[in-house]
């Protein structure tokens, strides 16, 4: 061999000039950190695959499972409490017989029936279908007394329909059997969801309120009829009575 080829490393720091017997000994040094290396693709090629992610501990698969079961928990307890409102509001409409949904009793009142401050009629008896409801069920709500005729009523009740469904409050439109037809257009016009209707067999309400035209009877929650509005027309605002109708609102009784 001629002596070049033991001269040392070429201008790029490579031995590739040194003969076999010379690489005998030679000292390969790796440096502690392996990103020193990051520039010679020839050294990664040699570095193994990373393997599969580790397996979740039982300690990682209870707290997984543990929060799973809270957010199951919160689903069913807001499902529980849709259901509950539901079934307040919509008891003393749908039931065979319907009675008070709410835990306050009616009120002990001096007033008669059929006058602000006193109760619906106690023999009130109306009709949902086949289902009979008493009048004094409907607390609380408006129960809206519609005439035969009436060509302003669809848009009368698409006026005052906001205006309770803004308190919570469900508005009842009330007329005679043979009225069943209207009732169901102005169930239809107004919207099924903020509107109920039901008959009067023995025309109880408007014998007890008087008048001729539509009748907005205001009931509080402990059976109270606390106003009495007689011929609204579209442009009728009733915000500050239903502001009566509140809970630990309005009359002294």
């Amino acid at each position: 061999m001629s002596g070049s080829r033991g001269a040392g490393p070429s201008p790029d720091g490579r031995h590739d000039d040194l003969a076999p017997e010379e690489l005998d000994g030679l000292i390969l040094h790796a440096p502690d950190d392996p990103r020193a290396l990051e520039n010679d693709p020839a050294t990664w090629d040699d570095v193994p695959a990373p393997g599969p992610p580790a397996a979740p501990t039982w300690a990682d698969r209870r707290t997984a499972r543990r929060r799973r079961l809270s957010l199951t928990a919160g689903i069913v307890a807001a499902s529980m409490v849709v259901v509950a409102v539901s079934g307040a509001v919509g008891a003393w409409i749908v039931g065979p017989q319907a009675s008070a949904p709410g835990a306050v009793p009616l009120a002990s009142v001096n007033a008669e029936p059929g006058q602000i401050g006193g109760l619906l009629p106690g023999d009130a008896v109306l009709q949902n279908g086949s289902a009979a409801i008493t009048a004094r069920s409907l607390r609380p709500a408006v129960i809206a007394v519609v005439p035969a005729d009436c060509d302003e009523c669809a848009t009368l009740l698409s006026t005052v329909a906001p205006q309770v469904g803004s308190f919570g409050f469900p508005l009842v439109a009330v007329g005679a059997p043979e009225q069943i037809d209207q009732l169901a257009a102005l169930a239809e016009t107004v919207g099924g969801t903020r509107l109920a209707t039901l008959t009067d067999p023995q025309g109880a309400l408007r014998t007890a309120f008087g008048g001729t035209g539509v009748t907005l009877l205001l009931v509080r929650d402990d059976g109270v009829v606390v106003q009495v509005v007689r011929d609204p027309t579209p442009d009728t605002r009733i915000e500050a009575a239903l502001v009566e109708m509140a809970p630990a609102a309005g009359l002294n009784t």
